[in-house]
This record gives C-alpha cells, sequence and structure tokens, in this order.
C-alpha cells in the first residue's frame, strides 16, 4: 500500500478546537483504496508503518459515481498540458459529504461549460472512466493561482483581472449555473488573464448548494441555495478592495 492523503482532524471540547487524530488515505496494487486514524500529528518527517495500520475499505460505489455515457471522456493517458483532478478522499465518511454525488455535480456544469467555453473559464477536458465508474476529470492545466501571485507581489493588470473574472461569472449566470465559490485561490492565472477553475460547488441557479457552501468571508452567511448573488458578492470584495484598499473580514487574499 501507499498513502495517498493525510489530514488532521479537530474537534471542539470545552470551547475550543483541540487535535483529535490524523487521518491517512491509502491506495493498493489493485487501486482500491482504504482509509486508518492514527493519534499522532504527522510531518514530512514523519515515519508512518503502513503495515501496522488498522485499515478500513473504502467501498467503490461511494466514492466513485456511475458515469453516463453522454459525458466527454479522456484516455487514462494525459498529455503533460493537461491536470487530472481526483476528489480528496480524506471527506470520505464525514456527515452529509458524498464525494460521489460532488464529482456528478462537478461533471454535469463542466459538461455545460464544454458546450459553451469561454477565454475566462478553465477548459474542461472529460472525465476519465474505469469499469464504468468516474475516476476524475481533467482540465487544461495551469501553474499559478491568482492567490500566489498576490502573495508573491508578482505585478499585473489588476484592472483587466477583475474584468476578466467578471466576464466569466456572467458568462456562467448566462447558463443557468452559479459558481458559489469564488476566491483567489480558485482562479488561475495565464499571464494576466483570469481563468476560473474548481466546479464542484457549481449548480444551477436555484438548487440547494447542500455542504458545499463555498468559503467563509467570500460568501453570503446563510445562504443555502445558488443564487448569481453569490458570486456577485464575491466579485463586489475584489472591486471593494482594489479600488479602494478596503478591509474586508475573513478573506485570505484578494485583489
Amino acid at each position: 500500500m501507499e498513502i495517498c492523503e493525510h489530514g488532521e482532524i479537530f474537534v471542539e471540547k470545552d470551547g475550543d478546537v483541540i487535535f483529535d487524530h490524523t487521518k491517512i488515505i491509502l491506495r493498493d496494487a489493485d487501486d482500491e483504496y482504504f482509509y486508518a486514524k492514527i493519534n499522532q500529528r504527522m510531518t514530512r518527517f514523519s515515519i508512518v508503518d503502513i503495515n501496522g495500520l488498522d485499515t478500513t475499505r473504502i467501498p467503490t460505489d461511494q466514492i466513485w459515481p456511475l458515469a453516463n455515457p453522454k459525458f466527454s471522456r479522456v484516455p487514462d493517458s494525459l498529455p503533460p498540458t493537461s491536470y487530472l483532478k481526483r476528489p480528496r478522499l480524506l471527506y470520505y465518511g464525514l456527515d452529509d459529504l458524498d464525494c460521489g454525488s460532488h464529482i456528478l455535480t462537478e461533471v454535469e456544469a463542466c459538461e455545460i461549460l464544454k458546450r459553451h467555453p469561454h477565454s475566462n473559464i478553465a477548459p474542461y477536458l472529460g472525465c476519465i472512466v474505469k469499469a464504468g465508474r468516474i475516476r476524475g476529470l481533467a482540465f487544461a492545466r495551469y501553474f499559478v493561482t491568482l492567490s500566489q501571485m498576490l502573495k508573491d507581489g508578482t505585478p499585473f493588470d489588476r484592472g483587466h483581472c477583475l474584468r476578466g473574472i467578471e466576464a466569466g461569472v456572467r458568462h456562467m449566470h448566462k447558463l443557468g449555473l452559479v459558481h458559489n465559490d469564488l476566491t483567489p485561490t480558485n482562479i488561475m492565472m495565464d499571464g494576466d488573464n483570469p481563468v476560473i477553475i474548481d466546479f464542484d460547488s457549481c449548480k444551477r441557479e436555484g438548487d440547494g448548494l447542500g455542504s458545499k457552501a463555498g468559503t467563509d468571508g467570500w460568501t453570503l452567511d446563510g445562504q443555502d441555495r445558488a443564487m448569481q448573488e453569490n458570486d456577485l458578492y464575491s466579485l463586489s470584495i475584489r472591486a471593494a478592495l482594489k479600488t479602494d484598499g478596503l478591509c474586508i473580514p475573513n478573506p485570505p487574499m484578494a485583489l
């Protein structure tokens, strides 16, 4: 087996948030996935005895949804210019979170965007299907997020960037889609051209958001449905910060 993911799980106790355990996702030679829990925190120097872990198999039908024959498909071997997105299995087992349904949500939105492309929206290439189930989604590859450029202080045309993000959002809205999670982390940069990515919160306008309700500080509080106002609120934060240097609570990074 090999470790694919690991993450620390925190719980609330006596009004404080404390470390509870580390969750580890493993994959075996047959491409089956398992999870295990350990009571220690992990660093990049940590050594874990995989053979000594108490593992639990993750049922295939609970993480990989059945592929609709109408979905676009790509070969298992992708060119280096593409990016393969797989679901984070660390979320498996959390209450009200269904990995498979979130994959389908993203594929269904991306199929619409593939039929109606836009220069400010990441091109969707199709999904990878194995044994009739979706195992990943392929997109054009970009190498730097807007968040990283802002953190590094990289110069770019911020006005052009903001207009590009808005153009991409308006395009989605015309198609009846709402992104619902517009943050600098979900914007890739192709030179000065912004490209919107990450559509696992994208829903048809009016649909319920469920457990994927956006990022704190970038979405309207208490909003439980996909409404254009969700995206327009995110854009308003960027616009305010860009033009006036205002300090808006919570957002991790802004134009």
